[in-house]
This record gives structure tokens, sequence and C-alpha cells, in this order.
């Protein structure tokens, strides 16, 4: 009978090993899964990123061979070796994907006007500047700025757009951020409203200029545009 009782025990300790072996095995064979679909969903990002890059070098390519109005989606398609589906996945349009390479082609130029403010150089020069450079930009380009703007308009929604290094909107934000704590911009105004008036001024000058390019210069045009907003979102003490 003693014996019995101590079966009894062991087996019950036995069984009790078990069900902990089995619960433990299912944990490292559900975490096995969950790194398997893991290990998956980093592939296809890969793939995705590599896709992507292949489509955005081929469009380089050809915009600097032939010009952005001369090239089509099917030669970018075919110099980039995918499916004509597969460009749809990352671009709606060939001008969505020339955006997405000045936005990459500027992000280091961004970045180093960022870092002049932080470390001390005065904001409004700098905005004066990003303004110079976007005149300098579309002269040429009239035939694509409205698309240009309105492409602008429908993203305002997107995250990036807040994005100092991602969006012209975002840029001018920090900038103007970094102009009220130096003291040039008044507080008074929510540094996002301003920005908002700075891209209102911008739209109405590229749509003006675009129309008839002949008639004036957009930097002008751009020039007057700043000035006038300053006249009213400068601090007293820089106005005197």
């Amino acid at each position: 009978m003693q014996m019995t009782r101590v079966d009894s025990r062991v087996c019950f300790i036995v069984s009790l090993l078990s069900v902990g072996i089995l619960v433990d095995s299912s944990i490292l064979l559900g975490f096995g899964h969950f790194m398997g679909q893991y290990s998956t969903m980093a592939t296809q990002a890969e793939r995705r990123a590599q896709t992507r890059e292949k489509l955005l070098n081929a469009a380089k390519t050809l915009f600097e061979e032939q010009g952005f109005e001369a090239t089509l989606i099917d030669q970018v398609i075919k110099l980039a070796n995918v499916a004509k589906g597969t460009f749809y996945q990352h671009f709606d349009s060939k001008l969505e994907i020339l955006i997405a390479l000045e936005r990459e082609a500027g992000r280091g130029k961004t970045r180093e006007a960022l870092a002049a403010i932080e470390s001390g150089a005065p904001a409004l020069p700098i905005l004066a500047s990003y303004l110079e450079s976007l005149a300098e930009w579309f002269t040429g380009r009239e035939k694509i700025a409205e698309a240009m703007i309105l492409s602008s308009l429908s993203r305002m929604g997107d995250e990036t757009t807040h994005h100092p290094e991602l969006s012209g909107r975002g840029f001018i934000h920090a900038v103007l951020k970094a102009a009220q704590r130096q003291g040039t911009i008044r507080e008074d105004a929510d540094a996002w409203e301003l920005t908002g008036m700075v891209g209102g001024f911008i739209t109405s000058a590229v749509l003006y200029w675009s129309r008839d390019p002949q008639a004036s210069q957009l930097s002008e045009l751009l020039e007057r545009s700043l000035k006038l907003f300053l006249e009213g979102a400068q601090t007293k003490e820089v106005t005197r």
C-alpha cells in the first residue's frame, strides 16, 4: 500500500512535469511561429524597399537623360524590370515619383539648414534662401507647376507633411518656430498658422507665375510675398 501511494505521487509529479513540458513546448513553438512570421514580414518589407529603390533609380536616370516630360511610365517600368502593377503599388503617377526623388535629394540640404539654425544661425535668412531655391527649381518646370501644387495640397493630411526633412511644410514650420525662439517672429501667433500663411503665398505665387512665366520672375514674386508676410509677422523690435 505504501508503494502504491509513492507510485501515485510519482505519477502525479511526472504528469505535472509533462504538462509543464508541453506548455513550454507550446510557448516555444508559438514563439518560433511568430519569429517565422516576423522574418517573412521583414523580408517582404526589404523586398518592397528594394523595388521602390529600383523604380526611383530608373526614373532618375530617365529624367536626367530625356527630361520629365519625355519620360513615360512604361519606360521607367522597363528599365526597373518590374511589372506595371508593381509601379502603381508604390506610386500613383510619374509626378509622384518625381516628388519622391526631389524629396530625397533635398534631405541633405534641409538637414544642413536645420543644423545651422540649431548652431545659432538666424532663421529668417534661411527661409528666404529656401524660397529662392524653390523659385530656381520651378523655373523651367512651369508645365508641371500646377500639378505639383495640387499634389502638395492633396497630401496635407499626410504624416510626412509635419516632418521637417520630408516636406516643405514641415521645414517652414521648423524655421518659423526657430525664428520665434530667436525673437524675430512674434510668438502670439501659432507657428503652424504662420506656416499656412507662407504656404498660401507660395501657392498663389507659383500658380500666378505658371500661367504666364514670361510676365514675371517667380523669385521676385516670392521675395515680395515674404516681405509682406514679415511686415505683419515680425516682432516690433525687428521692424523698428
